[in-house]
């Protein structure tokens, strides 16, 4: 059985309105005259109560093909939200949400409907997760957005199901923008509750940006996982790995601070007395690959490398003043304080 899309959700046109007409008071240009080169979501703030109704309009055409994709993700010790990014199951959601690879859970549709879900991978770092449907069918999906697709000031809207499913009430809107963007995290404005953790961002394209993370009373402190940090560790997660603090305390060490770069991660810092000072790893190199995996993100590093039991060797391509350079190196232990 698949999730309908039988209009079972109450309007929130009402609801929109009143939140964008809102935001015509705060523009210092209302009133002028509208410029017409861009659409209205595009400028850097609203120009007339033409082009808060095209905002309110595009958004209600999203919301209508995206709604049925948003489901509540529930298990013994709570409930989250999720959401649907392929036809044969797959749903994106928090790492806290599932706590666990392996583990069952039961997502709620829209309509009522609910059908059993296994925990795949995910990460605390960056607090993402997978689950995926387990009884077959071809289900209901929102499109992924690519990366870097979005940035700051762009408007968006994020659908949860704060206090967990309810039916009359359906998945929960708020409008907003984007206000700061890191590598594995957004931030945004919209006002999140708790129970919305793992539901969805969407970009005003309708596409996943990002999953709810963390929530705070202040509507300018919630955070989301950025969909470029569930793109950058796609296989990990299908493949069930679940990289959790603990674990990867155990793993191996290379002694490096990254930041992402164009191509690659820069490095910022070298540790003293590490295995990457050792190898010749200098300031300013640009990790390229790790064990021939290209290197987009500093999570990716993190997981690629304390997978790795200390002791165990990794080759690295980096490079240096335009040069290709390939450095083997053997992982140390990493010190934990007790």
């Amino acid at each position: 059985m698949r999730a309908n899309n039988s209009g079972c959700f109450p309007s929130k046109t009402g609801r929109v309105a009143c939140l964008l007409t809102s935001l015509a008071i705060f523009s210092p240009s209302y009133g002028q005259k509208q410029n017409n080169s861009v659409s209205a979501w595009e400028k850097d703030l609203p120009e007339s109560i033409g082009d808060l109704q095209a905002i309110q309009n595009q958004i209600q055409s999203k919301l209508q093909m995206v709604r049925n994709t948003v489901v509540s993700v529930e298990a013994e010790d709570g409930a989250g939200s999720g959401v649907l990014v392929s036809a044969d199951g797959l749903i994106l959601t928090a790492a806290h949400v599932i706590g666990e690879s392996g583990r069952k859970m039961d997502v709620v549709f829209p309509n009522g409907y609910v059908a059993e879900a296994l925990s795949l991978g995910g990460s605390e770092l960056s607090d993402a997760g997978m689950l995926k449907i387990i009884e077959p069918g071809q289900w209901d999906y929102a499109p992924i957005a690519l990366a870097n697709k979005s940035g700051v000031g762009d408007w968006c809207f994020s659908l949860g199901h704060p206090s967990g499913y309810n039916e009359k009430r359906g998945s929960v809107l708020r409008v907003g923008r984007v206000i700061h963007k890191k590598e594995e995290t957004i931030q945004t404005d919209c006002r999140l509750l708790g129970g919305d953790s793992g539901g969805p961002l969407f970009s005003i394209d309708g596409e996943v940006i990002g999953i709810h993370s963390r929530i705070s009373q202040s509507p300018e402190d919630n955070f989301h996982t950025s969909i470029e940090s569930f793109l950058s560790n796609w296989e990990f997660f299908l493949n069930e790995e679940l990289h959790t603090y603990v674990a990867m305390q155990k793993g191996g060490f290379l002694g490096v601070l990254c930041e992402e770069f164009q191509d690659g991660l820069q490095v910022v810092e070298v540790v003293p007395e590490t295995p990457a000072e050792d190898a010749g790893i200098r300031r300013g190199d640009l990790f390229r690959k790790l064990d021939g995996i290209p290197l987009d993100t500093r999570e990716k590093l993190s997981i690629l490398v304390s997978s790795k039991p200390p002791g165990s060797f990794v080759v690295i391509d980096y490079l240096r003043d335009g040069k290709e350079i390939s450095v083997r190196i053997k992982l140390g232990e990493r010190f934990v304080k007790e």
